[in-house]
């Protein structure tokens, strides 16, 4: 059976120092993605969520996106993607449908949760947005 946890961290035993990945200017090897893969772990466990918890996701193809993704895979927590054009009904539909108890979005999605009845009630993780907007998520 393909454990993608155990492959990968087979991958960073093998080829430490190889490219694992490139968006922009961030350039990672396996040794420094898995150490910010390893910090999202500890992050997710802060917040309270652990193995068999729900996550949504409304991110768009990014370095960040990845690393949840692998954050998510060695921590047990069950990471439902959406796209990051949804609208505030279909997030809460994921949100809902999926139990998530977090939700982690970028400045492109964040007027959908914003309106998102269903953001309110889960823990909501942001990544690059403007300060404005997120007290406005507070404030709702």
């Amino acid at each position: 059976m393909l454990d993608l946890g155990t492959s990968f961290i087979a991958t960073v035993a093998r080829e430490p120092n190889a490219l694992a990945i490139v968006d922009g200017n961030i350039r990672l090897n396996y040794t420094e993605w898995y150490q910010r893969i390893s910090s999202v772990v500890g992050g997710l466990q802060k917040l309270g969520l652990k193995q068999g918890d729900h996550l949504v996701t409304a991110l768009q193809n990014r370095w960040e996106a990845a690393t949840l993704h692998w954050a998510c895979q060695f921590s047990g927590i069950i990471i439902t993607p959406v796209n990051w054009r949804a609208k505030f009904d279909e997030i809460d539909f994921f949100i809902e449908n999926s139990d998530a108890k977090a939700i982690v979005y970028e400045a492109v999605s964040s007027d959908a949760v914003l309106q998102s009845s269903r953001a309110r009630d889960c823990r909501r993780i942001s990544i690059d947005v403007p300060d404005s907007q997120i007290s406005a998520l507070k404030a709702s």
